[in-house]
This record gives C-alpha cells, sequence and structure tokens, in this order.
C-alpha cells in the first residue's frame, strides 16, 4: 500500500525525455463503497498549489489562468496508471511539451523575457 502524502504529494514528475514537469499538487481519489479509495489521478497546477492553502487564491487565479491558452483555468490531470513511480521521481509517459503544463512560463518568456534586450 502507498503512504500517498509521503511518497506521492510534491514529488517531482518527470515527462519520458527526462525534463521536469512539475510536482504533485494534488491527487484525484475514487470513493468506493466498502473497499479503500483508490487513486485515479493526479494534478500539476498552481490553482490545485493554491488551494491546498487558500480556496478564493486558488478561484483568483484560476479566472487568470485560462488567459494562457488552451487546457488552462483547470488544473492539469494525469490518469493514474499512466505514472511510472521511482524513488526520486513520478514519469509521465508524453512530453511535457504536449500537455499545458508550461503554458505560463511559455506565456511569460515570449510576452516579456523575449522583449528584454540581451535575453
Amino acid at each position: 500500500m502507498i503512504r500517498l502524502i509521503a511518497e506521492v504529494l510534491d514529488k517531482q514528475v518527470v515527462d519520458l525525455n527526462g525534463e521536469k514537469a512539475g510536482r504533485v499538487d494534488g491527487m484525484i481519489l475514487e470513493l468506493r463503497d466498502g473497499m479503500p479509495p483508490r487513486v485515479v489521478a493526479i494534478e500539476i497546477s498552481p490553482i490545485t498549489l493554491l488551494a491546498r492553502f487558500n480556496r478564493r487564491l486558488s478561484h483568483w487565479y484560476a479566472g487568470h489562468d485560462g488567459r494562457f491558452g488552451y487546457g488552462r483555468g483547470a488544473p492539469y490531470r494525469i490518469p493514474w496508471k499512466t505514472l511510472t513511480r521511482s524513488k526520486l521521481s513520478i514519469k509521465l509517459d508524453r512530453a511535457v511539451g504536449d500537455t499545458p503544463i508550461d503554458a505560463l512560463e511559455d506565456w511569460l518568456r515570449a510576452k516579456i523575457i523575449e522583449r528584454i534586450p540581451g535575453s
């Protein structure tokens, strides 16, 4: 049995190329009658991370996050069955570039960083 909080929450997620894809910010559990809960997905998102501390701030951020492109404005969920766990990280079955995980960073790079002379 996995000790979820200790072994999964806040663990580094890497993509199939070994690139960092963020950390596990939340877990989605399925409740089943007469059986223990089952993990069905993890979430990687500032929205989920903020919700762990302050729901109002999370809702505010989610409202603005939608501007950063397709798939934004809601936490990015990754099905548990598509992940591989190791002691140091959780491996994603796709490249981080194929997900909306880096949308905020991509937007900042395109709109702000690249406009700074010499960057």
